[in-house]
């Protein structure tokens, strides 16, 4: 029951304004009516422990006025009843199962209220998740060495950061949760964490011979090589970025007159053909556009007999995302060894979650690469596991990982490796890469089965001669 009128009954908007809050979360308010509800405020005027934020910080040796800026605005935020009081709330919110798994809905926290120390409030707030995260994995009876080091694999880039540059604000913030609020897992060889499956496809597994088909929902737009142009959601206008205009992209895609990464990684296909698909659905059959899994979907209507397909994975069904930390191992036996972990761990550790498969985005998945390095390869090793698709991502992050800055001027970066000397030919020639989607499912980690099949690779390699693909 909500407490009486208090110095601690202040309204949501009375706090963000008070604060200087700005982009904050989808539903917010909700929540905070709902903590208000639920949580009685606190007497003691921690954020966190103490032990514990000294804990946290203290391996990695902050020079005395480093560490005494972080103290300081620590004491700032403990200070101010009100700051406080919707502090707590924030790292509350964090840390529930409404953000849990939402990677995009924390973007920025960074307040007017606190002079010097705004910087370091969001960083401070993800300390403060680290302990009310652990009540969670006690609870789940996880044990501590799958967590404990998680938070530092942020701190171990962060925190250098900070005393070599001064700079304490935190950057990609949706991914840096992550660890703070103790959701990712390292298993092995490669990072995991809950994920719902919110993009319109569906896998349909073919009752005797196992091959996995992909059909697009209906309204889904595609370019001429059949990569992602939207995939039609009702609302998709508001949240997708709206393209550059002419006049932006002249100073945003050029550095000192040269091309940069923008203009590399926004071409459009080779043709201005487009396609949207369709979706219909019998008491006996389905039909719908072929998504091949090499990493694109093609212009032709597949049709499903109900009697010889089931369908085994659906929008909002859960999945578990996989991410690649640098370093050696990436091969196609380390990730199903890692996902084999995965598996196993969530099943004992999150009972609640059925789990489908598994679910991952990266430059990495891009079918253009084995152009580049042919057969035989981790990176083309691993593609030939996985079912691949693309999901209306360019080619920034190939760029990025390549050649480190989006406004790197491509002609004048110093190429030190093959594949960043074959990507830029590939690019300097009017080429595209495309960031890719991938899935998994549990069958084929135990297999190791290729999802693609004859067929589609002859379909694929006619795509690349009418596109003129190759080099």
């Amino acid at each position: 029951m909500r407490w009486g009128k208090t110095k601690m009954d202040w309204g949501y908007t009375d706090l963000i304004t008070y604060m200087g809050m700005r982009k904050l979360p989808k539903g917010l308010e909700e929540a905070f009516s709902l903590y208000q509800k639920e949580h009685r405020p606190e007497h003691r005027q921690e954020l966190m422990p103490h032990d514990v934020y000294e804990a946290l910080l203290s391996p990695y040796d902050l020079l005395p006025d480093k560490k005494a800026y972080l103290d300081g605005a620590l004491k700032a935020v403990e200070a101010d009843e009100r700051v406080l009081f919707f502090s707590r709330f924030f790292v509350w919110d964090m840390c529930s199962m409404r953000n849990k798994y939402d990677i995009d809905n924390y973007t920025e926290l960074i307040p007017a209220c606190l002079g010097k120390y705004n910087e370091a409030y969001a960083f401070l707030l993800l300390l403060a998740c680290v302990p009310e995260s652990e009540k969670e994995m006690i609870r789940r009876g996880i044990p501590r060495s799958y967590y404990e080091d998680i938070p530092h694999r942020m701190l171990r880039l962060q925190l250098p950061r900070y005393k070599e540059t001064g700079r304490i604000d935190v950057e990609d913030m949706p991914w840096k949760m992550n660890f703070y609020t103790l959701t990712i897992f390292l298993l092995d060889r490669f990072l995991f964490i809950p994920y719902q499956h919110g993009e319109r496809f569906r896998l349909f597994r073919h009752l005797d011979t196992g091959k996995v088909v992909g059909l697009a929902e209906a309204g889904a737009a595609y370019d001429a090589e059949g990569q992602l142009l939207s995939w039609g959601f009702p609302d998709e206008d508001e949240w997708r970025e709206t393209p550059a205009s002419p006049e932006e992209r002249k100073t945003r895609d050029y550095t000192d007159g040269k091309p940069n990464g923008y203009y590399y990684s926004e071409r459009e296909a080779f043709s201005g053909e487009t396609f949207t698909t369709s979706l219909t659905e019998e008491e006996e059959s389905i039909t719908g556009y072929y998504m091949n899994p090499i990493g694109y979907t093609e212009n032709k209507q597949v049709t499903l007999d109900k009697h010889h397909y089931r369908q085994v994975l659906k929008e909002g069904d859960w999945m578990i995302a996989l991410h690649i930390p640098e370093g050696e191992g990436y091969t196609p036996e380390r990730m199903q060894n890692s996902m084999k972990l995965a598996l196993d761990f969530f099943a004992t550790y999150y009972p609640e979650l059925d789990m489908k498969g598994f679910w991952s985005s990266s430059w990495l998945y891009d079918e253009r690469l084995r152009f580049l390095l042919g057969e035989g390869r981790n990176i083309t090793n691993v593609q030939d596991i996985m079912f691949r698709y693309s999901d209306g991502e360019d080619g920034s992050m190939l760029y990025v990982h390549l050649y480190k800055d989006m406004k790197n001027p491509l002609e004048d970066r110093v190429c030190e490796t093959s594949l960043q000397k074959k990507a830029r030919e590939y690019l300097m020639a009017g080429k595209r890469f495309k960031t890719s989607g991938m899935m998994i499912l549990p069958e084929e980690v135990y297999s190791g089965k290729s999802y693609y099949d004859q067929s589609d690779r002859e379909d694929w390699e006619k795509l690349v001669e009418a596109g003129g693909l190759r080099l």
